[in-house]
C-alpha cells in the first residue's frame, strides 16, 4: 500500500532531546526524540556528524496519544531510514537522520538533519 506521508515538525537545530505535541486523525500525540551514543575511547570532533542509526548510536522516538484517562504509549523504538514503521492507526517513515554532536544536548545549526514523515494506517 502506497501511503501520503505529511511531514513531521521536527527541528533539529533544537538539538535532542526534543519532544512536540502534534494534532493528527482527530487525536492528539506527544512526540520525543532522542538520540543514544556510545562515548568511545577517543572523543569525537565538535563537528562531528552522525548518520543514524550506527553501531554506536540511534535515534529513538516514542509517541504517546493522549487520551482522558492519561496518555498512552502506542511506539518506542529505534528509528531506521527507509523503514516503515507502523503504530496503532499511524504510520512513520524517515527518509534523512543525520545529527550533529553539537545539537546532542545543545542548540544551534550545526547541520543536523531529520526528515521524517506521518500517515494514517
Amino acid at each position: 500500500m502506497t501511503r501520503t506521508y505529511l511531514q513531521l515538525p521536527i527541528n533539529a537545530d533544537e538539538g535532542f532531546p526534543q519532544a512536540f505535541r502534534l494534532s493528527f486523525l482527530g487525536n492528539s500525540y506527544q512526540i520525543t526524540l532522542y538520540v543514544n551514543a556510545l562515548e568511545g575511547e577517543q572523543p569525537l570532533p565538535d563537528d562531528y556528524l552522525y548518520h543514524l542509526p550506527a553501531p554506536d548510536a540511534y535515534l529513538v522516538m516514542t509517541v504517546q496519544r493522549e487520551e482522558p484517562t492519561g496518555n498512552v504509549v502506542i511506539l518506542r523504538r529505534k528509528l531506521v531510514c527507509n523503514l516503515e514503521i507502523e503504530a496503532a492507526e499511524l504510520a512513520f517513515l524517515f527518509r534523512t537522520i543525520t545529527v550533529a554532536k553539537r545539537n546532542l544536548n545543545g542548540i544551534g545549526s550545526y547541520g543536523s538533519t531529520i526528515i521524517g514523515g506521518i500517515a494514517a494506517r
